[in-house]
C-alpha cells in the first residue's frame, strides 16, 4: 500500500496511481503544521499489519510520518527515498500525469 504524506495541495497536483493521501502536515499561515489526527486518519484506512510506503514531496516529512507509524505499532513501514520528487525525478509519472517540468515548478524539485 502507498500512503504518501503530501499535503492536499501537493497530492492533488499529481500522485503516484493507486495512492492515499493522508497528510502529515498542512499549510495553515502560520507555515506548515503537524496533522493532529494523522495516526487516526490512517487507522481508518490501514491495518497495522499492511506494507505502508510512506511518500512525501522529498523525503523529510515522510522520515517523520515513518517514525510516528512504527511508533504507534505498524510493524511494515518504508520510507519513499527522496519522495515524489525522486519519482518524477526517475520518470516514473503515470501517463495522464502533467510534464515532469510543470511538477518540478510546483513542488522545488532539485535541479
Amino acid at each position: 500500500m502507498d500512503a504518501p504524506k503530501r499535503t492536499p495541495e501537493e497530492f492533488s497536483k499529481s500522485h503516484i496511481d493507486h495512492a492515499f493521501n493522508v497528510p502529515y502536515m498542512f499549510i495553515t499561515q502560520e507555515g506548515k503544521v503537524k496533522n493532529p489526527e494523522f495516526l487516526k486518519e490512517v487507522s481508518l484506512i490501514l491495518k497495522k499489519d499492511d506494507h505502508i510506503i510512506v511518500g512525501c514531496n522529498s523525503g523529510g516529512r515522510g522520515v517523520r510520518a515513518c517514525v510516528d507509524l512504527i511508533e504507534a505499532g505498524y510493524e511494515n513501514v518504508s520510507n519513499m527515498e527522496g519522495g515524489y520528487s525522486a519519482w518524477v525525478d526517475a520518470g516514473l509519472t503515470s501517463a495522464g500525469d502533467k510534464p515532469a517540468e510543470e511538477l518540478k515548478t510546483f513542488c522545488k524539485f532539485r535541479p
